[in-house]
């Protein structure tokens, strides 16, 4: 069984995914506060401030996460600026707090989400089925103080100048969904549509933070 906290915005797609997790028995939800599990999966969709603020109470907690599965960033453009997007913008200072923890990171960026639906999910499927997710290590930095690009999720893929360091994992492509995935997801709720190759677009959601720990 895989330990689980789920750091959420409010909205109805996040209330569905604590609904998903919660009703898949491979699945244990843990509150990060006050556990002392270990292995750790963190999905976090919304701000990094939950996480961050956690990480800064007590810094221990670091060693019993086992990745964070982030919705949110962008490594070509953004929906709220330019070239931010909105779970990063709200709270750049706490992002790049988590990108710079040396912990390992994967991204589901605005890069792959333009034609789902409701990106919520995509962590659930990665854990249920990785291989669909096409992937490539780099480092990642966070912009704070730019004027113009305050909240860009800075990526040294496409540059011959590279980050000391390379724990984060960009979500590039998904490829085609197995019947098993889809109907799981639309049996939770969601509306997924089968889409081969999805890569590129912005879609916004946010609000308040809400947390799920477990039955």
């Amino acid at each position: 069984m895989r330990n689980i906290y789920l750091s959420l915005a409010k909205s109805y797609e996040n209330e569905k995914l604590i609904e998903t997790f919660s009703n898949d028995n491979e699945f244990n939800l843990v509150d990060l506060k006050d556990t002392k599990e270990k292995d750790i999966t963190v999905v976090v969709n919304g701000p990094l401030t939950d996480l961050a603020n956690i990480l800064m109470n007590n810094w221990k907690v670091e060693e019993q996460i086992k990745e964070i599965l982030f919705v949110g960033g962008s490594d070509k453009y953004g929906d709220v600026t330019p070239v931010a997007e909105r779970h990063v913008w709200e709270d750049p200072e706490s992002a790049q707090r988590i990108f710079l923890s040396r912990m390992h990171i994967v991204m589901f960026g605005l890069n792959v989400t333009r034609d789902i639906e409701n990106r919520a999910i995509l962590p659930y499927l990665y854990l249920k089925n990785p291989a669909a997710f096409e992937t490539e290590e780099c480092g990642i930095y966070v912009e704070t103080k730019g004027k113009c690009t305050r909240g860009m999720t800075v990526i040294d893929i496409y540059s011959d100048k590279q980050f000391e360091h390379h724990d984060c994992l960009l979500v590039k492509k998904i490829n085609m969904l197995n019947e098993e995935d889809l109907e799981k997801v639309n049996g939770g709720g969601f509306h997924f549509d089968r889409v081969e190759n999805m890569d590129a677009g912005p879609q916004i959601f946010t609000d308040k933070q809400i947390v799920a720990t477990s039955k």
